[in-house]
């Protein structure tokens, strides 16, 4: 029994070592069979080129390629340029290269030409010659890989025909009442920027259009003013608005449906209306120019596809009023502009939806630059924006020996004003008229305090997904400031 107990053990541990040889020998791997005599080995595959930009022209678009030539041209963040080529509408262009060529980020230029007559001012004398007008628009920090769609993009939905023109009719406001203060001025202050060569002659409009004949007269009486405008067109079932900002009076207001076909309308001052309610404007500071606007609707879809009835413009006037804004309760929208020129600077301000609630202007921001060509452009202000247009031009028409002009305009943020270069010379050869780049010189700029975000704001001109119709609540707000 003694003997059976110490011989399993030695036959257990030969049999272990037995397998453990065997799954040993199992794991040897075959030897390596020499290659055939006269081969190579397999090449690592070349990279291949990628499409790092894609531009789709669409049928839509704006762009006249009868009468313009249109080209892109893609800058790296270095202010190499990567691609250039020519566009036609409906068509799509794709930029391609070995990744490793391109930065992470481009700055895609777009550039037109055109031949053009222009007009231009010799002493007193306005002559004309034939010249040519290339413009240049960049947008830096685009995203390698990205996809533009060129297309007319309408901010505002469809509206409905307009009605039926009947000819048209003459209005005769009658019982104006003379300035008391003042009898010798002219007691009417609004009137449509399109026609400030006659009398101020108030705000007529329908839902669509602001209305204004071709001709009028103005005759004065010890106590009353009478005013007969002609000309205004006579649109069947439709309802006019006329305003009046009167000097002592304020800004009153008459609905009033058209004429009969043929017939003439007078209506009388004494029927005129305050409106609902008021806001003030602040005053108007001296300028070489300006224009307040303010147009209601009556719902969201009359405010989407804009038709409304102007409530009030006024040009120019500077007697140191505050101007009166009067809203009606018919009215659930409300746009207003305003647009203010000093010269060497100029302020507008433009609010979609709410009433305006303005109660002053902002300070003109100061500005500064250290050179004034387009690489190494160095600006800075005092004011808090959002984005900004850098403008730089070349040579200005001003005679007929010099009758061409080349515009480059760069969007951009404060932390994404790009690195660019000379466009390439085929373009230079093509259109000699083109201002050489180390010629071009800053000129102005516009800093836009309140409006879409840059990334937006590339959505709104490039992206057929955005939604591009105007939203309640949008506000404009920017300065252009002029070099000095």
């Amino acid at each position: 029994m003694n003997k059976k107990s110490n011989l399993a053990p030695k036959v257990i541990l030969l049999l272990f070592v037995s397998l453990c040889l065997a799954i040993g020998c199992s794991k040897e791997e075959a030897p390596n069979e020499p290659p055939p005599v006269g081969s190579e080995p397999e090449p690592e595959p070349e990279p291949e080129p990628a499409v790092y930009f894609t531009l789709t022209v669409d049928n839509t678009n704006t762009t006249n390629t009868d009468y313009e030539d249109n080209w892109v041209i893609v800058y790296d963040s270095n202010g190499n340029v990567l691609d250039h080529k020519p566009y036609e509408s409906g068509e799509v262009l794709e930029f391609t290269a070995l990744d490793s060529d391109v930065t992470d980020k481009i700055t895609v230029t777009l550039f037109s030409y055109r031949e053009r007559t222009i007009g231009y001012l010799e002493g007193e004398t306005s002559l004309t010659c034939e010249g040519s007008l290339s413009n240049l628009v960049s947008y830096p920090g685009i995203s390698k890989g990205s996809h533009w769609v060129m297309s007319r993009y309408p901010s505002r939905l469809p509206s409905s025909s307009t009605p039926n023109n009947l000819g048209e009719f003459t209005l005769t406001v009658e019982n104006i009442p003379r300035s008391g203060s003042v009898p010798e001025e002219y007691p009417i202050l609004n009137n449509f920027n399109m026609n400030l060569e006659g009398n101020n002659f108030g705000n007529l409009s329908t839902l669509r259009f602001p209305e204004f004949g071709s001709g009028g007269t103005i005759t004065h009486s010890t106590e009353y003013t009478k005013m007969v405008e002609n000309g205004i067109r006579n649109l069947e079932n439709t309802s006019y608005l006329m305003s009046i900002l009167h000097a002592e009076e304020g800004l009153k207001y008459l609905f009033f449906q058209n004429p009969d076909q043929g017939s003439d309308l007078t209506i009388d001052y004494g029927n005129f209306q305050a409106f609902d309610s008021y806001a003030y404007f602040p005053v108007v500071p001296e300028n070489e120019r300006y224009t307040l606007q303010m147009v209601g609707y009556e719902n969201e879809t009359s405010f989407k596809t804009h038709t409304g009835y102007f409530c009030l413009e006024v040009n120019d006037v500077n007697n140191g009023m505050q101007i009166p804004l009067g809203f009606l309760d018919r009215f659930t929208h409300y746009k207003t502009f305003f647009n203010i020129n000093f010269g060497d600077h100029r302020y507008h301000y433009r609010i979609l939806g709410p009433k305006p609630n303005i109660t002053s202007f902002p300070e003109k921001p100061s500005l500064a630059f250290t050179q004034n060509g387009i690489n190494g452009f160095d600006f800075s202000t005092n004011a808090n924006y959002i984005r900004r247009t850098d403008y730089f031009a070349g040579q200005e028409p001003i005679s007929a020996e010099n009758c061409h002009a080349t515009y480059w305009k760069i969007e951009c943020t404060q932390e994404n004003y790009p690195q660019l270069s000379a466009l390439p010379d085929e373009l230079y050869t093509q259109y000699p008229n083109l201002v050489p780049f180390d010629q071009i010189k800053y000129g102005s700029s516009t800093i836009y305090l309140q409006d879409k975000e840059y990334d937006e704001f590339l959505r709104d001109q490039f992206d057929p997904t955005y939604d591009h119709i105007l939203k309640y609540g949008d506000i404009t707000e920017y300065f252009t400031i002029t070099r000095e």
